[in-house]
């Protein structure tokens, strides 16, 4: 899952959210320093990474990709929820999408001091060039694949994925998995 979903699973907490966009920054064993509310944010994006990675629907959608990017479909497979989750947000959501990201700004903005790692310089950046409402394009899901090429140490191409989504058979089989999916990944972030 990408920051969209992993917003979109959080509670409705500053703590929750902070914790379930960090998931990607925190490496290892979460730190004792960390508020309470946070850890278990991290930990509920563990958890919804793995449930993701063994989900049947994620698997026969990454065997899509696997021919042309090989072990890279997971990193594209996460992009492209969070593109069909921001298409489609209020079939997951009880606000438009424009609501729920000025509502999760609101709560984050007065805590980006804790934000953990790099995510204090990656948030306000997210925030500010409008990363999470781009999502909802094909420019977009290709500007951010680019950026993930760049950071990966072999730069592998992967803004070119984009054309899974512009192939009319192709996007509509990659979103039907994605809607067999995703009502999974809700129950199970709503589980305590």
């Amino acid at each position: 899952m990408n920051y969209l979903a992993h917003l979109l699973l959080a509670e409705n907490s500053a703590e929750s959210l902070i914790g379930n966009l960090a998931g990607d920054f925190v490496k290892g064993r979460i730190s004792d320093e960390l508020p309470p509310g946070i850890a278990a944010g991290i930990r509920n994006h563990r958890r919804v990474d793995a449930f993701t990675d063994s989900h049947p629907a994620v698997g026969a959608f990454r065997r899509v990709l696997i021919p042309e990017h090989g072990h890279y479909a997971r990193v594209i497979a996460d992009v492209f929820f969070d593109h069909f989750l921001a298409v489609d947000f209020t079939r997951y959501a009880r606000e438009d999408l424009e609501s729920f990201l000025t509502r999760v700004y609101a709560t984050l903005d007065p805590h980006i001091d804790q934000l953990p790692g790099n995510l204090r310089v990656v948030y306000p950046r997210m925030r500010d060039e409008g990363w999470l409402p781009s999502y909802r394009t094909i420019d977009g899901i290709g500007r951010a694949l680019g950026g993930i090429s760049y950071r990966l140490s072999r730069r592998p191409k992967l803004a070119p994925a984009t054309h899974f989504l512009v192939d009319d058979h192709t996007r509509a089989e990659l979103e039907a998995l994605f809607h067999q999916f995703f009502p999974d990944v809700i129950a199970l972030s709503r589980e305590s």
